[in-house]
């Protein structure tokens, strides 16, 4: 049966998916590589409106959640999704590799928003600057430590380019083994000025012990080239002999 759907399917270009398969689905990922943490501790860093807190209450209910969005903006909306889940604590900062203050570059699509500018040779109306705010900048590892949080079962990233400078805020952490799963949103081509690039990312975290398991769906630009994709590493654990 499932060979004559397929070939229903493949004249019209679809073919059929087992997505219960690791490496179909991140949130399927997500849930088979945290399946042994039935409250895992979750940090979402670069939070917006709160899509990615959705995801973690509807796939682990019982989670806790660090959420951080500096843009005031945004941050308001974030308050107001997440108003019924008081496992979600807010935070209205940005992380990064040091505690400072600094301007978030406000665009014209809030999903843009970055501490960094756009790269000059980037056409894009959605990354059109219209504004700035201050906002105020610490690091992972000083939360942590000022928080008295121990272990961070998944933290995920996705900050406009700022992420590998987020994970170098976090190399305390990391380099103790402290937080078991990554998911990273990580850039193939130029999008911000002094971003950091998937290779980087993967040679920083490979460096401390962490292995790419997973890649969310690519985005493409109109010549098939890959523009960004989330990636998902987990903590390289002792094997048997």
């Amino acid at each position: 049966m499932k060979q004559l759907i397929q070939s229903l399917l493949r004249p019209m270009g679809y073919r059929l998916q087992d997505m219960r398969k690791f490496g179909r689905d991140p949130w399927r990922d997500l849930q088979i590589l945290l399946q042994s943490v039935p409250s895992p501790v979750c940090f979402d860093v670069g939070a917006h409106r709160g899509e990615t807190i959705m995801n973690i209450i509807e796939k682990f209910p019982t989670a806790a959640i660090h959420a951080f969005e500096p843009d005031p903006d945004n941050f308001a909306a974030l308050q107001e999704a997440v108003r019924n889940f008081p496992q979600a604590r807010l935070y209205p900062l940005a992380l990064g590799d040091r505690q400072d203050r600094a301007k978030l570059q406000k665009t014209s699509f809030s999903m843009s928003n970055s501490l960094l500018p756009a790269a000059a040779t980037l056409n894009s109306e959605s990354h059109k600057k219209i504004g700035e705010v201050e906002i105020a900048v610490t690091t992972l590892d000083l939360f942590c430590e000022n928080e008295k949080i121990e272990t961070i079962d998944l933290l995920k990233t996705d900050c406009q380019g700022f992420d590998l400078r987020v994970l170098h805020g976090a190399k305390q952490m990391l380099s103790e083994r402290r937080v078991k799963i990554i998911q990273c949103e990580s850039l193939f081509a130029s999008e911000y000025e002094g971003q950091g690039w998937f290779y980087e990312v993967l040679r920083f975290l490979t460096d401390l012990d962490y292995v790419p398991v997973s890649f969310g769906e690519p985005a493409r630009n109109q010549w098939h080239e890959v523009l960004w994709s989330d990636v998902i590493f987990k903590r390289r654990e002792a094997r048997p002999a």
